[in-house]
């Protein structure tokens, strides 16, 4: 499906936002291993879910109390490009990353 001219605007506010959250997960946390996102823009901004993977559940304990800080700065982020978040603890969440079977 092609995007709109609307969504592909808001899409790349909102990737620019979370590219900033993964820059200062990478240099805050030393186990960060990376940052995805999903997205449904009929549902958007609930639908939209920013995980960000840790190497290990050590590295995640160590992280899990900036989970919430993480969430806020999402939330300021997007705020600035025009975008609200009505539950911020909603839309990112801290794992550990799966090993590849």
């Amino acid at each position: 499906m092609k995007m709109s001219k609307t969504i592909k605007k808001l899409n790349d506010r909102m990737e620019l936002a979370i590219k900033k959250i993964a820059t200062q997960a990478s240099e805050e946390f030393a186990g960060f291993d990376s940052l995805e996102h999903t997205v449904q823009f009929d549902l958007f901004p609930g639908s939209l879910l920013v995980s960000c993977y840790f190497k290990s559940h050590d590295d995640l304990d160590k992280a899990m109390s900036s989970e919430k800080s993480y969430q806020k700065k999402l939330h300021n982020l997007l705020m600035k490009q025009g975008i609200l978040l009505k539950e911020p603890k909603q839309n990112l969440k801290f794992y550990v990353k799966k090993a590849d079977a």
